[in-house]
């Protein structure tokens, strides 16, 4: 009975130790399934893309989290609230600001992405696009070539008309071509932010009129581009420019008309070179707004456009071509054709109601006048077959004995002292070119000077007065220079002094102070 009693006790203590851990593994059980139903996958929204945003803007960053969450940027000129590239919060709605800054801002677009990270789990949430920056090509100050900033070239002092613009861009560029009208060393191409001094050129053809287009700088690699406006502002109003003849004065045209030559441009260099006829050049002005005037000496008498000893034949466009110079059996004539900007002929010559002859000859009709020189383009003197009477000046340098000056004015190139030679106003002006003489002498020489002048009625005579000038002010008496005058007859009137290291003018005048004969003394 009593291990009947045991045994109950042990079998009714296992049931209840059965039921104990029944109960355990049942609460285990629903334990476990409380935490599966606890774990929530994380929900993530659509991504969104933004684009065209710029520096200096502010974006917001809108979403919904079903967990805790994190959010970073992938670049650094995109940044949070806190001013750092990550962020994080809780669950819930979400507004995020943003701020685009220009670091590492370009000419390039860029990309940043922004990602969601929510449990184990991430995602690029958003895509904002950076816009880069304009295309600018800028002079060294940092101003913009543009419309009211254009690369100019512009008409000065007669020159060839070139330039050189310095550039900046931010970008790399590459310049492949150019208006038709200007010349440059293509194709070029340039670093970015690297100053570049661009040399451009106006090409012939193009002088007298207003020229306007652009230079295209591309990005390299890139269809891009920025334009630059560039323009010549063309020749000024009242401008004559010539082009093919070089200096006006001193040309030669053979006895037999066929050749024309220059003397040399350095004095004593007797290597002249002949060319012959035609000889073309060009007058430009602007519109071609010039006009041209022949004149022809015959006789003594100078003509203007009609009955000339030549022709020069103008197109109206700029192009003139000199030639059919009829042969010589005369005397040496000159000729010159002049060449006036409409504005200035048509003021001269009183909207055309003044003669020719009344402007452009001198008072006693054989010679240009004065007052239109300066419009001399070229002057010109054709041999001829007469043997000049008048008598030579002789120089006596250091008292070596008498020797002849050379007849006319040499090889004088200095515009101011032909210039100055032109202005005097001699006894027998329609024949002045017979009364001018050159000779050469040291540097330092002490010179006797015997003239044999005519007066103003062609009778010998003795010196009156004597005036000498330098090349360096043609226009004036030099009075430094002691000039000693002795004799008082046409065989024995001579003058003497001391030559310094500058080539003189002598001007030599009768007891009328009209001027006889002059001699270039040129020192050497």
């Amino acid at each position: 009975m009593l291990i009947y009693l045991l045994d109950m006790n042990v079998i009714k203590n296992i049931s209840i130790l059965k039921r104990f851990c029944l109960l355990a593994a049942l609460m285990c059980t629903m334990a476990a399934c409380s935490d599966e139903e606890e774990a929530v996958a994380p929900s993530f929204p659509e991504q969104e893309i933004v684009e065209a945003v710029t520096p200096g803007t502010a974006h917001t960053l809108s979403f919904t989290a079903n967990l805790d969450w994190k959010v970073t940027s992938s670049a650094l000129w995109c940044k949070f609230s806190n001013g750092l590239t990550s962020i994080s919060g809780e669950a819930g709605e979400v507004s995020l600001p943003l701020t685009i800054s220009d670091e590492a801002w370009s000419v390039n677009e860029l990309t940043v992405d922004i990602t969601l990270i929510m449990g184990n789990e991430e995602k690029v949430i958003a895509r904002y696009i950076r816009t880069g920056k304009d295309l600018a090509v800028m002079d060294v100050d940092g101003n913009a070539y543009n419309e009211e900033n254009k690369l100019t070239l512009s008409y000065v002092n007669n020159d060839v008309i070139n330039g050189t613009f310095s550039v900046v861009t931010n970008f790399a560029w590459e310049l492949k071509d150019a208006p038709e009208w200007l010349a440059i060393d293509l194709p070029l191409k340039v670093k970015a932010n690297q100053k570049f001094d661009l040399s451009v050129q106006l090409n012939n053809g193009y002088l007298t009129e207003v020229q306007e287009g652009v230079l295209r700088f591309y990005e390299q690699n890139s269809d891009r581009y920025y334009d630059v406006p560039v323009c010549y502002s063309g020749m000024p109003e009242g401008v004559i420019r010539v082009d093919g003849l070089g200096s006006a004065w001193n040309w030669t045209v053979s006895l037999d008309g066929s050749q024309y030559w220059q003397a040399a441009l350095t004095e004593g260099d007797e290597d002249v070179e002949k060319k012959f006829f035609p000889l073309s050049f060009n007058v430009l002005a602007q519109n071609n707004e010039y006009v041209i005037r022949c004149l022809g000496e015959e006789n003594g008498w100078m003509n203007i456009d009609e009955n000339l000893f030549y022709q020069c034949k103008d197109d109206q466009h700029g192009n003139l071509t000199l030639s059919d110079f009829q042969e010589n059996g005369g005397a040496k004539r000159k000729g010159y054709i002049l060449a006036f900007p409409k504005k200035d002929y048509d003021e001269i010559s009183h909207q055309g109601t003044w003669p020719d002859c009344n402007t452009l000859l001198d008072a006693a009709g054989k010679d240009v006048s004065e007052d239109v020189i300066k419009y001399v383009i070229m002057s010109f003197e054709q041999e001829g077959t007469q043997t000049s009477s008048v008598a030579p000046v002789k120089v006596n340098v250091n008292g070596e004995g008498d020797v002849e000056a050379t007849q006319g004015l040499g090889n004088i190139m200095n515009p101011d002292v032909l210039d100055a030679i032109s202005q005097l106003y001699f006894a027998d002006e329609a024949n002045k070119n017979n009364y001018i003489f050159n000779y050469s002498v040291p540097a330092g020489s002490f010179v006797t000077i015997t003239p044999y002048i005519k007066n103003y009625f062609g009778e010998n005579a003795a010196i009156g007065s004597c005036e000498v000038r330098t090349f360096s002010n043609p226009y004036e008496s030099n009075t430094s220079i002691e000039v000693n005058k002795e004799g008082e007859t046409y065989e024995d009137s001579n003058v003497y002094f001391m030559c310094g290291d500058e080539p003189l003018i002598v001007i030599f005048k009768d007891e009328n102070m009209m001027i006889c004969k002059v001699l270039i003394l040129n020192v050497e």
